[in-house]
């Protein structure tokens, strides 16, 4: 008889390629994910996977029955929905978001979480919207949430709210105070800002060069804390979200800078592959559009 736990061993070391890597998934021994795959190979007579060489790859029979073993783990989540409710999703759920997310309103959405899923175990990532997404498109994260997402059939896109940035710097730094100054000004000055991973480097950064407007004298790091400190002391201009910021502007280490135009909002959203076997990526996305404040925070430092 074919089991789910054969058949949920076999579907995820098709999708990730690796025995490791669904292992580490499933969180299971490499050895017991083996065993499970060899049952079923032999209850059905047939290799679903070529074992030639090194790397992972699917025989004919393999790659004809992932859909089928995909529909039989999906009818297994809403078997368990319908009789237990929301005790049917336990154990880990892997998500990433950007260290804004994380600095802001992270803690409320797994509050929220947890009083929606108890079974869960939330387990966030936080690094840039760039390589969360590739570990989305790789299947080693459930969830996303970040900026400038690929377009790509692969995901489904729910909007959240917009933040806002305001450029700053320390007083007595950057363009005279009073006024109100060109973005084009802002190139006279050393510019602070995160890693080319960032989504905020790309949508602010790369939209400036795109429009004529280069910076000579970069200074690059992917903590935003760092970044303020940074300005704090004087080493450049640099651009975050005011709210973030609130305790160094009330306290005069930083200045906002006026700027025209201003830095458009920017918009974040939660992401998740459409091929997901279960809904939940997608519910934990309305938790998230319910939870999203960037205002619900500051810089820790």
């Amino acid at each position: 008889m074919i089991t789910l736990k054969q058949a949920e061993a076999f579907y995820w070391i098709a999708m990730l390629g690796s025995v490791v890597e669904a292992a580490d998934r499933l969180h299971l021994a490499q050895s017991t994910l083996s065993k499970r795959v060899v049952e079923l190979e032999t209850f059905l007579g047939a290799a679903l996977f070529d074992r030639s060489n090194r790397t992972v790859s699917l025989t004919r029979v393999g790659e004809n029955l992932v859909p089928i073993a995909a529909d039989l783990l999906k009818l297994e989540v809403r078997f368990r929905e319908t009789a237990t409710g929301p005790r049917a999703f336990s154990g880990p759920f892997r998500f990433g978001v950007t260290e804004l997310v994380a600095l802001t309103w992270l803690p409320k959405l797994i509050v929220a979480m947890k009083e929606a899923y108890p079974k869960l175990v939330p387990e966030p990532e936080v690094d840039a919207s760039v390589s969360l997404f590739t570990k989305l498109a790789e299947r080693r994260l459930d969830l996303v949430i970040g900026l400038d997402p690929p377009s790509t059939e692969a995901f489904k896109m729910v909007p959240l709210d917009s933040v806002r940035l305001q450029w700053m710097c320390a007083p007595g730094a950057g363009p005279p105070e009073a006024n109100v100054v060109p973005l084009s000004e802002l190139a006279r000055y050393p510019v602070l800002t995160q890693g080319e991973g960032s989504g905020l480097q790309k949508l602010v950064i790369d939209r400036l060069h795109a429009s004529g407007i280069t910076f000579d004298r970069i200074v690059k790091c992917n903590s935003l804390s760092v970044l303020a400190a940074l300005a704090a002391a004087g080493l450049g201009i640099t651009f975050l979200n005011e709210h973030f910021s609130q305790a160094e502007l009330r306290s005069g280490r930083l200045r906002i800078i006026r700027t025209t135009p201003e830095i458009p909002p920017i918009q974040y959203f939660a992401v998740y592959r459409t091929d997901a076997l279960d809904p939940l990526a997608d519910r934990i996305s309305q938790i998230a559009k319910r939870c999203c404040d960037f205002s619900n925070g500051s810089n820790p430092s």
